[in-house]
């Protein structure tokens, strides 16, 4: 077996002896029958910028020196043959040139609160209470419940409302260091003799029917106490979708993109999307969350928002140039947010508070409805109602939320009349961000 070969393998048996197989509620039992077909449908990437970025100085520039220095010297920046705007900060004139055509900008949205829980919450999810799912995991609940890789999460907001289970992908590299529950990780395979199994194949034959056997047995006990039931059912599911890992080992790169990017910023996003897309690509994989932090500038705001959106910039542009090598980026859908967005003014640290106004991009290639922006906010940076067809301003119309945008996505999806979207439903107003 060659070194590639075996890295993989390695890394594939360490996932499955962590216990990165994803399961099925038991309200959802009756659609495990039989091994998953592989998915190929689009893919649904979520990319948290954590902590509540700066729109003013990205996507909704506001060139008023009392809310962004970088006014003082600069305006606005354009494009040729483009509604979209930028702020000359960051690597936007890099970012926004190189992406315009495949980005629709949804800018004047209110997420009502300036608590970071909340607006998490209530960004990723559409409603600002508690209870309701992310829309990564509303499609992978709906596109693929029974894929053991489903939905992909490396710590964003990733409540799942019983629909799936979601695979916890903060550390890839840590997972080599795991031991495969019934072979030796850290055998020397030069070595002739080295031993690479706990127990022979006789031996672990007898074990696995045992195993099945008791599993078997406790599944028929009466009169089970539903919270057991679910719970059996889950560990079932999860032991059945384990074969279906095996694809993955034909995917999983051998070595691990480096953490960091090329402005020598420390970038998980990078390592995060390369595995999302190996998962992807196995087909077991239907939606994940990837996120970065550092956007909460309470202090010495413009250097570090600067460097946090150059790292949120790199590892978006990362995304697309790894999946465009895979051959794969006609088949991403990318909705990238935050928690909130920061004051229009700067407070007396020389940083930005929490504001309730922010943005969206939602991301894809070759699309009628990219290269656009819906939405404004006024010069103070006030979100403002528009009509919900023709999307001008309106005094009668809507102010965008977080509802609209979720509403937004299951469309794209596919999934707006899904079960799912019925059992969590959002009452938002039809916007017509896809015209």
């Amino acid at each position: 077996m060659s070194s590639a070969s075996l890295k993989r393998r390695q890394f594939l048996q360490a996932m499955a002896a962590a216990g990165l197989s994803a399961s099925l509620p038991w309200s959802l039992r009756s659609h495990a029958a039989g091994e998953a077909q592989p998915y190929t449908g689009p893919f649904f990437v979520s990319i948290e910028a954590e902590g509540g970025w700066d729109v003013t100085s990205f996507c909704d520039p506001k060139a008023t020196p009392a809310i962004n220095r970088w006014a003082q010297t600069s305006g606005v920046q354009s494009i040729n043959g483009s509604p979209i705007q930028y702020a000359p900060f960051a690597h936007n004139q890099r970012f926004f040139n190189k992406h315009y055509a495949d980005t629709l900008v949804i800018n004047g949205i209110d997420t009502q609160t300036n608590a970071h829980q909340a607006g998490r919450r209530h960004s990723w999810s559409g409603r600002l209470a508690e209870g309701y799912p992310s829309f990564a995991a509303m499609a992978a609940g709906a596109l693929g419940p029974q894929l053991p890789l489903a939905y992909l999460s490396n710590g964003g907001y990733n409540q799942t409302g019983g629909l799936v289970t979601y695979t916890l992908m903060q550390d890839p590299s840590a997972l080599n260091k795991l031991v495969y529950q019934e072979q030796f990780l850290d055998y020397d395979p030069n070595d002739w003799d080295a031993p690479k199994f706990f127990h022979r194949k006789a031996t672990r034959d007898i074990l696995n029917r045992y195993k099945a056997e008791r599993l078997a047995r406790l599944q028929n006990q009466p009169h089970m106490a539903p919270r057991i039931e679910q719970a059996l059912n889950q560990f079932a599911t999860a032991h059945a979708g384990q074969s279906q890992l095996q694809a993955l080992a034909d995917y999983i790169p051998a070595t691990l993109v480096s953490n960091t990017d090329d402005d020598g910023y420390w970038n998980p996003l990078r390592r995060q999307a390369q595995i999302a897309l190996a998962a992807y690509r196995s087909g077991l994989c239907v939606s994940a969350d990837l996120v970065t932090w550092g956007f909460d500038t309470h202090a010495d705001h413009d250097n570090e928002q600067t460097q946090a959106m150059q790292r949120l910039q790199n590892g978006i542009e990362y995304l697309w140039s790894e999946a465009e090598r895979l051959g794969i980026a006609d088949r991403l859908i990318v909705l990238v947010q935050s928690d909130f967005g920061r004051t229009p003014e700067y407070n007396d640290g020389n940083g930005k508070d929490h504001w309730p106004i922010t943005s969206a991009l939602i991301m894809a290639r070759n699309v009628s409805w990219a290269n656009r922006v819906v939405g404004q906010t006024t010069a103070a940076h006030e979100a403002q109602a528009i009509d919900p067809t023709s999307l001008q301003l309106s005094s009668s119309g809507v102010v965008l939320q977080p509802k609209h945008i979720q509403q937004a996505m299951r469309r794209l999806a596919g999934i707006e009349n899904h079960a799912v979207s019925q059992q969590f439903p959002l009452d938002a107003e039809n916007i017509n961000f896809f015209s």
